[in-house]
């Protein structure tokens, strides 16, 4: 597969996930993050993180399989098709809530839950922990842009025709252009209930 592929790959990667999120108005956007955590949450973390490389991990194997069979704009219909049951698959198998989201939404399914909204519109550059109710975590990961991410999330003039006309014909709304290497194109959220509250 050629490098442009794989680096379309990379940036599909970042680009689709549904919202799972819990509803809870109590999760309102102005959650703290906390500065220390305690040893129950650091295990709450170390399987957030867990969740979210799993899905990482299988989005892009997926992605990458169909970018060595078909062309680059052909595949997003692939990650907008798959996104969600990796999603959700991830999420049985790891018991957290996990998806993607952005302050420059290329799919408006992606929309944060209510307490990484702040976060997300002040555009931090490091995780963020935060208490949710009944003893759960949510983590806050950023999505940071590699070079070859740019071909579908770059400059707009930049961005090859055939992905330009296959991302304006899936995405009518997409707001995910104009980043450059180095930015934060987006985050991954994961919520982690009480394990122990869960089990009884």
């Amino acid at each position: 597969m050629s490098f442009l592929g794989i680096g379309l790959a990379v940036a599909f990667v970042g680009c689709y996930a549904d919202k799972q999120a819990t509803s809870d108005k109590s999760q309102q956007s102005a959650a703290k993050p906390l500065s220390v955590l305690s040893e129950k949450q650091k295990n709450q973390k170390k399987k957030a993180v867990a969740a979210k490389d799993k899905f990482l991990a299988s989005l892009l194997g997926e992605l990458i399989e169909s970018m060595s069979e078909n062309s680059p704009a052909e595949s997003i219909n692939v990650c907008k098709s798959r996104a969600l049951e990796i999603a959700k698959s991830v999420s049985e198998e790891t018991g957290v809530r996990i998806g993607r989201t952005s302050f420059q939404l290329r799919n408006d399914k992606n929309k944060a839950p209510q307490w990484a909204t702040s976060f997300v519109s002040d555009r931090i550059e490091d995780p963020v922990d935060v208490e949710l109710p009944n003893d759960g975590l949510g983590v806050l990961l950023p999505i940071r842009m590699k070079a070859t991410c740019t071909h579908c999330h770059g400059d707009a003039e930049q961005i090859s025709p055939d992905v330009k006309i296959a991302l304006a014909t899936t995405y009518p709304n997409d707001h995910a252009t104009g980043f450059s290497e180095g930015d934060i194109r987006g985050y991954f959220w994961v919520e982690v209930d009480d394990q122990e509250k869960a089990i009884k």
